[in-house]
Parts: C-alpha cells; sequence; structure tokens
C-alpha cells in the first residue's frame, strides 16, 4: 500500500479561537503544536503565519520565525507554507514572497472563485510567476484545487513545464464557493489527475458524517489526508480536540489497525521528490 502521507493544518486562517479555544494563534503556540504532530507521526505541517495577538499575517519575516521555531526542535517534517490571500487581504506580491520563505512546499491555488461574498484572485500570471519562483529555488508545489475546472490551470503548468511530476495534489473540499463536501465528487476528480501524481483531501466542513466519508475515502484509495484544526477541531461528534496532535494520532492508529503504513518525512520526502530539507531561513 501507498505509505500513508498525514498532513497536520495546525491553525488555518480563521478569526483566533473562532471555532475552538484549543486553536494555537501565537507563534510559540503554533510552532509547538507542529512539533507536536511531527513527534505523533505527521510527516508533513502545513502552516499560516501569526503574530503574538492571534492575527493572521503574510509577512515573511514572520514565516521564517515559525519555520526557525519548528526547525530549531530537530523537527524534520515537510514544512508547507500557505500563500493564500489571507482572507483578502495579501497581494500578489506578499504572496510570491513567501517562495522565498526557505520551506520544502509552499501552496499554489490552481485558479481563482468566488470564495464567499469576494473574488480569491488566482490569475494565470500569477500561478506562472509563482511556479517559476518555485521551480527555480526547488520548492514542491502544494496544488490546491477548489473546482474541477482548476484542473485546466494544472494542465497548462505541466505542459509548460512548470510543474514536474510527481504533483502534489490537494482536493479542498468545503469552502464557500468550492468543490462542495460531498464524497460522490472524488472519483471524477481522480480521472483527472496528472500521471504519477500524489493526492491529498482537505475537508473544511464542520459536518462529521462528510469530513469524515471524504477522509476515509481517500485514507481507502492510497491518497493521503489533511487532518488539523484549520479543517477540523472535533476527535468525535461534540468532541473537540485538545491538540492538533491528538488528530494526528487518530490517523495514525487507524493506519495501524488497517494495515496501511505510515510516511516519516523522509518517505514523504522520496514519495514527493523533494530533494532534500530546505528550511534555511538566512
Amino acid at each position: 500500500m501507498n505509505p500513508l502521507i498525514i498532513c497536520a493544518a495546525v491553525t488555518g486562517g480563521a478569526p483566533a479561537r473562532s471555532k475552538s479555544p484549543h486553536h494555537p494563534v501565537t507563534p510559540h503556540e503554533v510552532a509547538e503544536a507542529a512539533v507536536a504532530c511531527w513527534r505523533a507521526g505527521a510527516a508533513m505541517v502545513h502552516l499560516h503565519a501569526r503574530r503574538e495577538d492571534g492575527s493572521t499575517t503574510m509577512d515573511l519575516a514572520d514565516y521564517r520565525e515559525t519555520v526557525d521555531r519548528i526547525t530549531a526542535t530537530g523537527c524534520d517534517a515537510i514544512i508547507n507554507l500557505s500563500a493564500g490571500d489571507n482572507g483578502g487581504r495579501a497581494d500578489h506580491t506578499q504572496r510570491l514572497s513567501i517562495a522565498e520563505s526557505g520551506a520544502d512546499m509552499v501552496s499554489l491555488d490552481a485558479g481563482s472563485f468566488n470564495i464567499g461574498e469576494r473574488l480569491y484572485d488566482n490569475r494565470p500570471s500569477y500561478l506562472r510567476e509563482m511556479a517559476t519562483r518555485m521551480k527555480a529555488l526547488g520548492i514542491r508545489p502544494e496544488v490546491e484545487l477548489f473546482d474541477l475546472g482548476h484542473f485546466h490551470f494544472l494542465q497548462t503548468l505541466v505542459s509548460e513545464g512548470l510543474l514536474s511530476a510527481p504533483a502534489y495534489i490537494q482536493f479542498v473540499f468545503g469552502a464557500p464557493g468550492a468543490l462542495p463536501p460531498d464524497v460522490r465528487l472524488l472519483p471524477l476528480l481522480l480521472e483527472h489527475l496528472p500521471s504519477g501524481a500524489q493526492w491529498a483531501v482537505s475537508a473544511q466542513t464542520g459536518d462529521h458524517q462528510k469530513h469524515l466519508a471524504l477522509e476515509m475515502c481517500a485514507f481507502t484509495q492510497d491518497g493521503h489526508v489533511r487532518t488539523g484544526m484549520e479543517d477540523y477541531v472535533h476527535v468525535r461528534p461534540g468532541e473537540l480536540a485538545k491538540t492538533n496532535a491528538d488528530m494526528v494520532e487518530q490517523w495514525v492508529a487507524t493506519a495501524q489497525i488497517w494495515g496501511r503504513p505510515v510516511a516519516s518525512p523522509e518517505t514523504a520526502r522520496q514519495m514527493l521528490g523533494i530533494k532534500h530539507v530546505q528550511h534555511s531561513t538566512v
């Protein structure tokens, strides 16, 4: 079986503790949560930068501070940084700068769409420039697909040589205006994957049954899972997770029960074509 890459998305961009009192929201808390998830079995940690007051930021120095806090512990997890638009507050220049963070992986959202009442602007010129920067720096894009139509530009990046195999594709379900959290969509999406791609599911819904169905479908079909308080805050219906590591431990236990190996950071790097540890923020 394909080793399971567990990604822990520990904080996200939601307002501080709006979904759970256990949500880590300061640089120290975010770094501490990421390291705890790595120790629990996560091969990858997905991060949004935050300031001491818990607010989100796309400042490159804030990202570097959080990365430094994590790597100072000896953590070798794949560090995957968000290059999102911070709720519409970050422009393309700020987002492009995240490629200079020294991370192993940076998100590349494969197309624009209406997220709630605003436009999430991922125009082709931005995507080409970000993909070009990441390729030059040896950073692996985490290609986030929010809609079926986003496959068009994904295929464009592949044909233009801006995205090399193995692509890492994450299907994002549940964001307002994106793919609805309906497990019946997954077989259709999988038909359009580039050759050799690794794929994962991010199920951003408060509906336990829909969240679990999507993640378990990925688990049973050789995909990978994303867990953590960015996407979901419960370990069971009505029971808040006390830590992000609690949710990682659930997936490790699930993999052990069903006999699927859990990827170490080293194994995950090999699977995703990440040739060396970046993490240099000098």
